[in-house]
């Protein structure tokens, strides 16, 4: 019967913790990454966390890194970087205004495996996309056309998670022109949450980065209580291109497991995100290739989903005078 009850809420609620979890990816400069679409398992277990009001976490908050070896230090602080990454952000939003728009497919994969590691479920999706922000439009759906049907349940889905979490103005409206301010206004209103830390810098796909470790600061909360505990176990860490400052690659992981009722009720072991985006044009970036890998038990089921997401075929749209 609990789990009857468990099941009925959870599809009355839509993807509260990995649409959190994302939420704060977002808040660190990966922005188009879309909203997901989980498993029933996992929103059981979003649903006994928020409705047993009893959540805990198994180890100590995420704390600062230790500075990589042999990194040099250099001339712009942590802080400058960050500032370079609005500042990166805003000319985007400008090159998008003027009419510099790509269109791109994103293929999706989701695999929902039992505990015994055995496949229950797979999902595939094809999105025409594109980088000024306007709804994604569905192009194939588990491998076939789409139907009407499909196509506009999709977006509605899509549009009522960035105006929930992102802002996007009204969910019941088509979003046809996009939004080029769309990511510059999270970052202006969330930004001063989470302290920049740079700890390193790599080579992302030949290109030199400076490494961003974002820590949250416990005194500046979020209303959600949920949302305030992931975030002080989650570690963030973006790889910031030192030539334009956008975000070349993003990782989130869940350093401590999270627990609804000491464990009893449900666990989520793992949660790891690594995003990587792709410089199509100067100043213009989309995401290219995500991968997520997430672990939990709801009761005495154990299910483990995996995420791929891949961009391709960039191409500029015409501008229409």
């Amino acid at each position: 019967m609990t789990k009857g009850l468990s099941m009925a809420t959870g599809k009355r609620l839509e993807c509260k913790l990995l649409s959190d979890l994302f939420f704060v990816v977002r808040c660190n400069e990966i922005h188009r990454i879309r909203a997901l679409k989980p498993v029933r398992q996992l929103l059981v277990l979003t649903v006994l966390c928020l409705c047993a009001g009893c959540y805990s976490a198994g180890g100590k908050p995420v704390g600062l890194l230790e500075v990589l070896r042999g990194s040099v230090e250099k001339p712009l602080s942590a802080k400058e970087i960050s500032e370079q990454m609005q500042a990166s952000e805003k000319a985007r939003g400008q090159l998008t205004k003027s009419g510099t728009v790509f269109e791109f497919e994103r293929d999706i994969v989701i695999e929902d495996f039992d505990g015994k590691g055995n496949l229950k479920r797979r999902q595939t999706r094809r999105f025409q996309s594109f980088t000024d922000n306007r709804d994604p439009v569905l192009t194939m759906h588990d491998g076939k056309d789409p139907t009407p049907k499909q196509v506009e349940k999709e977006r509605k889905k899509i549009r009522e998670n960035q105006v929930k979490f992102l802002g996007g103005g009204d969910p019941t409206q088509t979003n046809a022109q996009g939004d080029a301010d769309l990511l510059l206004r999270q970052i202006e209103r969330y930004g001063d949450r989470f302290t920049p830390r740079l700890i390193g810098e790599e080579t992302v796909h030949g290109r030199p980065a400076y490494i961003l470790q974002f820590l949250f600061d416990p005194k500046k909360k979020f209303k959600d209580p949920l949302v305030n505990l992931v975030l002080k176990h989650l570690l963030i860490k973006a790889w910031v291109d030192q030539e334009e400052f956008q975000v070349a690659k993003l990782d989130a992981e869940l350093k401590n497991p999270l627990y609804a009722i000491g464990g009893l009720a449900a666990k989520l072991e793992t949660f790891k995100l690594t995003a990587y985006q792709k410089r199509i044009t100067n100043g213009i970036w989309a995401d290219w290739k995500v991968t997520t890998d997430i672990h939990g038990r709801v009761l005495w089921e154990w299910s483990t989903i995996h995420f791929r997401s891949e961009s391709s075929d960039f191409k500029q749209l015409e501008t229409v005078d």
